[in-house]
């Protein structure tokens, strides 16, 4: 049972951490007055969408892979993205 669960923790995983780094390594060009650090913004963007994926998906509310799934991982990561640049400026 728990091989399970690793599993399919493993590879619904890729998705989100993907588009979520790449939305944050993209948001530093983007986002020009951003003071960020690059590691900082690429870590918390994928790790929004990370979760926000696992809480849509593993609750039944979405299914892997569905557009809204899609979209809701976009926004967390630009969301958490813009966070860290703002955070990154004080």
């Amino acid at each position: 049972m728990l091989s399970l669960l690793l599993a399919w923790l493993a590879n619904t995983s890729v998705m989100p951490l993907l588009v979520g780094g790449a939305i944050g390594a993209a948001s530093k060009r983007v986002l020009r007055p951003c003071v960020g650090r690059l590691r900082r913004q690429v870590a918390w963007a994928a790790l929004a969408a990370l979760l926000v994926h696992l809480a849509l998906v593993g609750s039944g509310l979405l299914r892997d892979g569905a557009m809204l799934d899609y979209a809701s991982v976009l926004a967390a990561a630009v969301a958490a993205s813009v966070l860290a640049c703002m955070r990154g400026a004080r």
